[in-house]
């Protein structure tokens, strides 16, 4: 006769694994179609905060059901390991962004020169109505910037105005920012370039306004970048204007280095060298 064990499974493994699934299923869901396919950016914002509150409960499901099997001596806990690593590649974005939420101040818009605000023209009305209010920062939030982002101020060039308009102009347009409208410098030595850009992942839409002023001798960009929703902005402004002035500088040292191929002397070829030597070695013979 044969004595048969009867072992135990907890269910609260399967269950986890089932509720980890569903919930990264519906955080990539949610980011392609609000990238893709137009989702309102509020729905979205209310589908990630479930999808993460999901992800999380499933983590202690999983915890749950491993204490019960250690104690219990049931199996199941590869389904709650497994469930475990279905829901840290669900929340490791959330994770890195909610540490970013509590180490950066919660700023919405970034200015280069806060003291001196520049405002929208086109993209001001061109806002959603449940979009963030376009507000000028207070002396708090002032502090908070130059606390936290210290190198984020205006970019000086001893270039002119016109010329610096240009460089920003292909900086904007090699980012593939979205230009409202774009005017180039005029009498009073004033440009200014507005744009939407959009967030890497989620494809967030926010607004950028950059001004060149300057005159023929030189010229000084300043930048405001300001969130459309949310109420922070994680540090996407200031990575965004840390981005722009990179660029501008990426297209005036090759713009340098242009000017300095072109009125360099060209180097002999080897051809003519060997020219060069046939030559000498023919003279030196008649003589």
């Amino acid at each position: 006769m044969t004595t048969r064990y009867l072992v135990k499974e907890a269910h609260e493994a399967t269950w986890a694994r089932r509720v980890a699934l569903f919930f990264l299923q519906l955080l990539i869901l949610t980011v392609l179609l609000h990238r893709f396919a137009g989702l309102a950016t509020p729905a979205a914002l209310n589908l990630l905060t479930v999808s993460v509150v999901g992800l999380v409960i499933a983590v202690l499901i999983a915890i749950g059901a491993l204490v019960r099997i250690w104690i219990g001596g049931e199996i199941g806990a590869s389904q709650a390991i497994v469930a475990i690593l279905i829901a840290a590649a669900g929340l490791a974005l959330p994770v890195f962004y909610g540490a970013q939420y509590f180490m950066l101040p919660p700023l919405t818009a970034i200015e280069t020169s806060p003291s001196e605000p520049l405002h929208f023209k086109a993209l001001a009305t061109a806002r959603p109505a449940d979009a963030n209010a376009i507000e000028d920062l207070d002396e708090i939030e002032i502090e908070e910037q130059t606390e936290a982002y210290p190198d984020i101020r205006p970019m000086a060039l001893e270039r002119s105005a016109v010329e610096v308009f240009n460089l920003v102009q292909e900086a904007v347009r090699r980012l593939g920012w979205t230009v409202a409208i774009s005017e180039p410098p005029g009498n009073d030595g004033i440009g200014r370039i507005e744009a939407t850009d959009r967030t890497l992942i989620m494809g967030f839409t926010d607004d950028v306004l950059v001004q060149v002023k300057g005159n023929d001798a030189q010229a000084q960009i300043d930048v405001r970048s300001v969130s459309r929703y949310g109420e922070h902005d994680l540090g996407s402004n200031a990575a965004r204007v840390r981005t722009l002035f990179a660029e501008v500088k990426t297209e005036l040292e090759k713009g340098e280095k242009t000017g300095l191929e072109q009125t360099a002397k060209p180097k002999p070829t080897a051809k003519k060298k060997a020219t060069k030597r046939k030559t000498t070695k023919r003279r030196r013979n008649r003589n």
